[in-house]
């Protein structure tokens, strides 16, 4: 079992681009990407929607059965789950049920869609339109990557940091001294693969990080926040005190005293 290593790195030695997200004062904990289980399901829903399509264009060129309908099928129950990978069902049906606005939105962008996957079916081939569908969840997967590779958080002993965002990053940052409690949790699979979730407690915050999820090398991350939150609320050091004076005033009986000891300071 290794050893949580605690030491800390001055802000001017830090790594180019956290240095200029810190304040000289600061220093450097630890830095790290999220953990690239973040990208297991939309990966995994790419390489099944590469072999559903597949399966399921041969299906449509080929004359009508069971297993044309079945194929086909199947590729529609995966187009609801890659769609379910963008946008969660609750999301989804909030357009629906949202203002007049997100309204119109959903239905001219639902329309769009139908209209736009219509016209690669007609033109195209229904083959091509499944593939057309595939294309588009291939680049948005592609994004994930993308956003994957600018993930990161910074500890430093006075804040925590989340850094986000390809083209506009977004730095968002709580102060540990803000921080009340924070609740670390593994499931099976977290613990298979090695990552945790952290739910930041922080009322009165104006940035509150909320649940931090696929964070890598949690058991180290936690060691190092708890560290940091409680370790420096112990006792202060005891500072040196001197009392010097006399006792029976300023005449010949008076005598001299000098006390010397400590005191928590």
């Amino acid at each position: 079992m290794s050893i949580t290593d605690f030491s800390q790195t001055p802000a001017d030695q830090a790594p180019g681009w956290i240095k200029k997200y810190l304040d000289p004062s600061e220093k450097l904990v630890f830095h790290a990407r999220f953990h690239p289980a973040t990208l297991l399901e939309p990966v995994s829903v790419f390489v099944l929607g590469l072999v559903a399509t597949s399966y399921a264009d041969l299906a449509v060129r080929s004359s009508s059965g069971r297993g044309r309908e079945v194929l086909v099928l199947v590729w529609v129950l995966w187009a609801a789950w890659a769609l379910s990978t963008i946008w969660d069902y609750k999301t989804l049906t909030g357009f629906y049920k949202g203002s007049a606005v997100t309204r119109l939105f959903a239905f001219l962008v639902t329309a769009g869609l139908i209209a736009l996957f219509g016209y690669v079916g007609k033109t195209r081939g229904v083959g091509a339109a499944l593939w057309f569908a595939l294309l588009l969840y291939t680049l948005w997967v592609f994004l994930q990557v993308l956003l994957y590779l600018s993930h990161y958080m910074v500890l430093t002993n006075k804040r925590l940091i989340v850094v986000e965002g390809i083209v506009n990053r977004e730095v968002k940052s709580l102060p540990l001294g803000k921080l009340s409690d924070m609740i670390y949790q593994r499931t099976a699979m977290g613990h298979a693969l090695g990552y945790g979730t952290f739910d930041l407690q922080a009322p009165g915050a104006s940035v509150n990080l909320g649940r931090l999820k696929y964070v890598s090398k949690p058991d180290n991350t936690y060691l190092q926040v708890s560290h940091l939150l409680w370790a420096a609320s112990g006792p202060p050091d005891p500072k040196k005190i001197r009392l010097d004076g006399q006792i029976g005033g300023a005449g010949e009986g008076s005598k001299p005293i000098n006390l010397s000891g400590q005191m928590d300071g």
